[in-house]
């Protein structure tokens, strides 16, 4: 099996602490597309579509589906889907949905604001076990859902040098994301040749303990974004116990 779940779990966690913007971008109306695959080999699609919608307040809805190549089916059928709603421009989430359909593994994750109480509340139903997993209750305060931290990122200036650790709360856990800006590179793919600025992502602990052994085996991450405002990530790189899994940039509206 071609190993997309761990980039999966992964950039679920990165698609990745007090919020300053030194400017605000507005993404809505960005569509995207990407190819995933090990060893330059392809073994999935994603696209990403993000529009402008309320939620009390201006917000961004960003939809991410993930389809693995019907070759594959047989083998590991993915079929995942992720739905954020974040306010604008601060990126602050009011509800995210992750719909986890890789293989015999069917996992729903809910992640809602409680705005009385103001926290998140994480949900979690494992559909192919019939299982309720306890609800998870996080302070609101400084944390991102997993798309939302991404948008954080990119609306960043990133310059070379910097590095910062922003907490993500995926429903289940709170992890800290720090992420240092290396430098620039000129990087050719099938869209073309582009100016980037290269970015290394890296959990550095997670609010349950027993997760501490699977945190550090997290490999390294190399992700390069366009050096203009946008900072769209045209590729992404992570290493696999042999060889590399990478997810490319291939359409752009």
């Amino acid at each position: 099996m071609i190993p997309l779940r761990g980039l999966l779990a992964f950039l679920a966690i990165i698609f990745l602490a007090s919020v300053s913007h030194l400017f605000a971008y507005d993404f809505s109306g960005e569509e995207l597309g990407y190819e995933f695959g090990w060893n330059g080999i392809t073994a999935a699609d994603a696209s990403v579509k993000i529009v402008d919608k309320s939620c009390g307040e201006p917000c961004q809805s960003t939809t991410l589906l993930i389809t693995g190549r019907k070759y594959l089916d047989m083998f590991w059928r993915v079929r995942d889907r992720l739905e954020s709603l974040s306010t604008k421009p601060a990126f602050m989430p009011r509800n995210y949905v992750f719909y986890q359909r890789e293989g015999q593994f069917n996992m729903d994750t809910s992640i809602e604001l409680d705005q009385q109480a103001a926290h998140l509340r994480g949900k979690r139903f494992r559909l192919d076990k019939q299982k309720h997993f306890k609800d998870v209750e996080m302070e609101a305060q400084g944390l991102f859902d997993p798309i939302s931290a991404l948008l954080f990122i990119r609306s960043q200036p990133l310059q070379v040098g910097d590095e910062r650790t922003i907490k993500v709360f995926d429903g289940k856990r709170v992890h800290w994301l720090n992420y240092k800006v290396l430098g620039t590179e000129k990087i050719k793919i099938k869209l073309g040749e582009f100016d980037t600025i290269k970015v290394a992502p890296r959990i550095i602990k997670s609010s349950s303990y027993e997760e501490k052994g699977k945190v550090e085996k997290v490999r390294q991450v190399t992700i390069w974004m366009t050096d203009s405002p946008a900072h769209t990530i045209l590729r992404i790189e992570s290493e696999a116990f042999v060889g590399h899994i990478f997810a490319e940039l291939v359409k752009k509206n």
